[in-house]
C-alpha cells in the first residue's frame, strides 16, 4: 500500500480536513501502527475507509459534518500525508487526549513528529485545556524521551493483550464462584471497582468514567441495539458489603471480537484473581470463537500470567502520560531520531 496522494497542492504542517485527509490518513496508520492493531481500532480504519470513498455522500450517511471542526494536523510532503496528529477532548474536565501520532516509516528520522506534537500542545492550550493525556508504548524510547522533553510525564501503565480467533478454548471446570448478574443499582459500585488501584491521574489519562459501567437490563438492551452483547457478572460476600470482584463480557457482532475485563479488589487480587479470570474464560468458551482482547491498567496487571496460560499475547504495553497546561511549551532543538512512531491508536 502506498501513501495516498492529496488532489490539492498542500506542504509542510497542515490543519486535518475530514474530506481531504480521512482516506490518506486512514492509509497512514495502517503503515505506521501494522502489526499493533487490536480489533477496534482496524474496525475505525475500516469505517474511515468507507466514509472516504464516499466523499462528502459518505460524511452524510454516517452523519458526520464537514463543517465541524475536527481538531487534528497532518504532515504533507511532496502531496502525499506522512504524518498526522489527532486529539479530542477527554472526559475529565479541562482535558484532552492525545489519539494517535504517527510517521510513515519512510518519512521518519525529520523531526515531524516533534512538530506535530508541539502543534497539538500549542492549539490544545489555545482552546483553554488544562491538561493534556496520551498514551505510548513503552518499548519505544524515542517517543518517551520526546515527550517527557515536552513537559509529560508517566502517570501509570496498562497492559493490551490479544487471542486469535478460531482457536479453541481449553477445557476447564467452571469455577464455584457465587456470581449473580449485575443489577442497575450497583452501576456505581462497578465505576468505584475500576478505579481501586489507580491514582487519580491515571483514572484521567485511562477515562474511567460512569458511562462505562452501566449494567441492568437497559443497559443490556442499549449494548444490543448497538450491535454488541454486553453483559456483566458480580461477586459480593453479603448484601452489605462492597464488590469483591465482577466481570464483563462483550461481544461485538459486527467485527466478530470478543472483549473481556476482569476487575478486581487489589487486597483480592491473589484469591480470586485467578477464580474470575477463569470463569470469564469459561463463560467465552460458550461463545463464537472469535478474536477476544482484554486490557490490564495498573495493579490489574497481576493478572497477565493467568490470560497467557489460556492463550492469550501481549498486543501493547502501554504507558500513560499527562502533561499539565498553563505554562510554556518548552520547544527543544529537533534532532534527526525524535520523529518514531509515538502514540497509538484510540481505544
Amino acid at each position: 500500500m502506498t501513501t495516498a496522494v492529496l488532489r490539492r497542492v498542500e506542504q509542510g504542517l497542515v490543519p486535518f480536513h475530514p474530506l481531504r485527509h480521512l482516506g490518506p490518513v486512514a492509509d497512514l496508520m495502517t503503515q505506521a501502527f501494522a502489526g499493533e492493531l487490536g480489533p477496534w481500532a482496524r474496525q475505525t480504519l475500516r469505517r474511515m475507509r468507507r466514509i472516504a470513498r464516499w466523499g462528502a455522500l459518505g460524511f452524510l450517511l454516517w452523519g458526520m459534518d464537514l463543517d465541524q471542526e475536527s481538531p487534528g494536523f497532518v504532515w504533507v510532503e511532496d502531496g502525499r500525508v506522512v504524518g498526522n496528529i489527532s486529539f479530542r477532548r477527554a472526559a475529565g474536565a479541562g482535558g484532552w487526549m492525545i489519539g494517535n501520532v504517527a510517521v510513515h516509516p519512510q518519512w521518519r528520522g525529520r523531526s515531524i513528529g516533534r512538530a506535530l506534537v508541539e502543534a497539538a500542545l500549542e492549539d490544545i492550550a489555545a482552546r483553554g485545556g488544562a491538561w493534556v493525556g496520551l498514551e505510548v508504548r513503552e518499548d519505544n524510547p524515542a517517543a518517551r524521551r520526546l515527550y517527557e522533553g515536552l513537559g509529560f510525564e508517566t502517570v501509570g501503565a496498562s497492559l493490551e493483550m490479544a487471542r486469535p480467533e478460531g482457536r479453541p478454548w481449553p477445557p476447564a471446570p467452571l469455577p464455584s464462584l457465587p456470581l449473580r448478574r449485575a443489577r442497575a443499582a450497583e452501576s456505581g459500585d462497578l465505576y468505584h471497582l475500576a478505579r481501586e488501584g489507580l491514582t487519580r491521574t491515571h483514572q484521567e489519562v485511562l477515562e474511567i468514567r460512569p458511562s462505562l459501567y452501566r449494567a441492568g437490563w437497559e443497559a443490556r438492551l442499549s449494548a444490543w441495539l448497538e450491535g454488541r452483547r454486553e453483559e456483566w457478572w458480580v461477586l459480593r460476600r453479603d448484601s452489605g458489603a462492597s464488590l469483591s470482584g465482577a466481570l464483563r463480557l462483550t461481544s461485538y457482532r459486527s467485527g466478530r471480537w470478543h472483549e473481556v475485563e476482569v476487575l478486581v479488589r487489589p487486597e483480592r487480587m491473589n484469591d480470586l484473581g485467578g477464580p474470575l479470570v477463569a470463569t470469564a474464560l469459561a463463560f467465552l468458551a460458550r461463545r463464537p470463537l472469535w478474536e477476544t482482547v482484554t486490557a490490564l491498567p495498573g495493579v490489574r496487571m497481576h493478572l497477565e500470567p493467568l490470560f497467557t496460560a489460556a492463550g492469550f499475547r501481549p498486543l501493547r504495553r502501554l504507558l500513560q502520560m499527562r502533561r499539565m497546561l498553563g505554562t510554556s511549551i518548552p520547544i527543544q532543538p529537533r534532532r534527526p531520531k525524535d520523529a518514531e512512531i509515538i502514540g497509538g491508536l484510540d481505544g
